[in-house]
């Protein structure tokens, strides 16, 4: 089962003074199929050109004794995207190993407590 989720966007046509370009029109959750993204889609009713963008993996680059190290990981959402996104902005694209640690601590202990 896909952990990513899928980005519906549809192709504009050039306006006056702009550059034609897609824009997202929808997210689907994470884990749905294909087939729910497309009925997403169809559910939306507007005609146009579209692109189903399956976003899933997200990739961390880092220079790490003068060897390029990869971080791989699953972006369920826009929202979990974003929130990497931020981190790497915040910690100058230096991975937070520990922060990283304790938050993943901080969610196992979460998941026994729950009933």
């Amino acid at each position: 089962m896909p952990q990513g989720y899928y980005t519906i966007e549809q192709w504009t046509q050039a306006k006056q003074g702009a550059e034609p370009q897609w824009i997202a029109v929808l997210h689907t959750p994470s884990g749905q199929s294909l087939t729910a993204a497309e009925q997403a889609l169809a559910k939306l009713g507007r005609p146009g050109f579209y692109r189903l963008v399956h976003t899933q993996r997200v990739i961390w680059a880092e220079k790490q004794n003068g060897k390029l190290h990869l971080r791989k990981s699953h972006a369920g959402s826009p929202k979990s995207m974003e929130s990497m996104r931020q981190m790497f902005e915040r910690c100058g694209g230096r991975y937070p190993i520990e922060e990283v640690r304790e938050a993943r601590r901080q969610a196992k202990r979460d998941k026994g407590r729950k009933p």
